[in-house]
């Protein structure tokens, strides 16, 4: 998805669409219910993009073979409510283990509570010391948060 134009997968009752022009992933729900997958994949014959700058991106360190580094749009993970509860952070962060580099981008995110960046930059981190989590696009409310788990007061 991360190549093409625009990257739309639909499946039953839902569309997810990767809009690199616009640079933006929309989530909606079609009606009426189908059945089975549609994959559309739509890329400029003009486009200069190449595979291996994208591939890049998601290397730790040049030269390695294999996926080792991954992004996370934390605002997809749940629709109209805030980021507060342990279960919401270690749902984003089933399968992560497998990488080295984890970006968590907090766009839109307003805000985030305690446990949840408790649970993201303390527990997780603890239990994974060798993983780099990287924040990014954080509004002030969140970044004093994430920062007072990371660094608690000695008070």
């Amino acid at each position: 998805s991360k190549i093409a134009d625009v990257f739309i997968l639909e499946s039953f009752q839902y569309r997810l669409r990767v809009d690199n022009i616009v640079k933006d992933i929309f989530i909606e729900e079609l009606t009426p219910l189908k059945k089975g997958t549609k994959v559309t994949f739509t890329l400029s014959s003009a486009s200069k993009k190449h595979l291996n700058d994208v591939f890049s991106q998601f290397i730790t360190t040049p030269g390695e073979v294999g996926f080792d580094k991954t992004e996370i749009k934390v605002r997809l993970y749940t629709s109209g409510t805030v980021y507060i509860s342990r279960s919401q952070a270690r749902r984003i962060l089933t399968g992560l283990d497998k990488f080295k580099t984890i970006i968590l981008d907090f766009d839109r995110a307003t805000t985030v509570g305690q446990a949840f960046a408790d649970e993201i930059f303390r527990v997780f981190q603890q239990r994974h010391p060798d993983i780099k989590i990287v924040p990014i696009n954080m509004v002030e409310p969140v970044k004093f948060m994430i920062d007072r788990v990371e660094k608690p007061s000695l008070s």
